[in-house]
This record gives structure tokens, C-alpha cells and sequence, in this order.
């Protein structure tokens, strides 16, 4: 598995393109020509030197969001996602690096697919931090990749991130304050 930074114009936007509508709710996605243009980094994931998948990033500061994450259908359950998770949070060690998944919630019928996507970010390097958002109808717990997460660091994204894109900019909201960790207020650089 290599994580390569997706250039503009690249010959495999047409491939990671198609797993994007596969892999990514209607709802929810963006092309990644129009995510390039407000900022984000695409990160082009290959196995046996061919497109598998890819990830959306944004950096502020000390934080690197993980917006997206996709990985080609047939090679998933192998391991790729994981593998470019970890090598996500190896490369930016200076880094909160922070992704928002469905919460599980116990009613609905998407709970089983919900528990499963976090456990497979618990076990590739996320922690849980008892912070929430809620936009398009749907809670979101927010993860990350250190036990010290520092919850003004990613208001702070999130308010920076409002000044890019206008529309669903959710506020973060704790369920458990037990959950929380306090964490640096020190900002740095990824």
C-alpha cells in the first residue's frame, strides 16, 4: 500500500472518480476536482502500483481532518484502509488527526454497518473522544488519533473551515464529559 498526494489533472482521477460514486453516499460527496478547489489535499491510495482508493484531508494548525475515505469495492476487507489509515497518522506526527464517522445508535438499521466503521477506526489508531456533531440528519462522533484530544483546536478548524465552504458547518457537542481528555492548547504546524 503507498499514499500519494493526488496532483490536479492526474491520469487517475477518472479511476478514484468511480470509486467515489461507489463508495460515497450521494448525499455526501463532492468531486474531487471540486474538493482540489477549495483546498483540500486528496491523498491517492495504490496497491501493486494501482489506484485501490483514496482520502480528502484539510490541515489547520495542529489538525488534519479526515473528511473521506474510500476504498476500491473489491479490495476491500484486505487490510488497504487500515494500512493508509496508520500510515496517515505516521506521517503527520505533529499532528490531531481527526475523522467523524455515523454514531452507532442502536435503532437504526444502519447500526450494524455504524458499530463496524468505528471499530475499524478504534483498531487502525483512533480513540473515542465523547464529542459529537449533528448535520444532514445523521450524528457523527468524532475520533481521534491521539488520547489527547483538544477539543478548542478543532473548534477552531471548524470555524476555519466556515470561511471555505458556507453550508453544513456542524458545532461539535459533548454527550459524556467523563470521555473528555484535556488536551495541549498549544497550536503546531502540520
Amino acid at each position: 500500500m503507498e499514499l500519494y498526494v493526488l496532483p490536479a489533472g492526474s491520469g487517475d482521477i477518472p479511476v478514484l472518480e468511480k470509486i467515489n460514486e461507489e463508495a460515497i453516499p450521494a448525499a455526501e460527496r463532492n468531486t474531487l476536482n471540486d474538493l482540489m478547489a477549495t483546498g483540500a489535499e486528496i491523498l491517492g491510495i495504490r496497491e501493486d502500483q494501482e489506484p485501490a482508493g483514496f482520502m480528502v484531508t484539510r490541515k489547520y494548525r495542529g489538525i488534519l481532518y479526515l473528511a473521506y475515505l474510500a476504498v476500491r469495492e473489491d479490495l476491500r476487507s484486505r487490510g488497504i484502509g487500515g494500512q493508509a489509515l496508520r500510515e496517515l497518522i505516521r506521517t503527520h506526527p505533529d499532528c490531531q488527526v481527526i475523522v467523524e464517522f455515523e454514531a452507532p445508535d442502536g435503532g437504526s438499521a444502519a447500526d450494524d454497518m455504524n458499530r463496524r466503521r468505528k471499530g475499524f477506526y478504534l483498531r487502525n489508531g483512533f480513540h473515542e473522544t465523547g464529542w459529537y456533531t449533528f448535520y444532514d440528519d445523521t450524528e457523527f462522533e468524532i475520533a481521534c488519533s491521539r488520547p489527547d484530544y483538544d477539543p478548542d483546536a478543532f473548534a477552531a478548524f471548524v470555524s476555519w473551515l466556515g470561511t471555505i465552504i458556507s453550508d453544513h458547518i456542524p458545532q461539535p457537542y459533548r454527550k459524556n464529559k467523563q470521555s473528555r481528555q484535556s488536551g495541549s492548547s498549544e497550536e503546531k504546524q502540520c
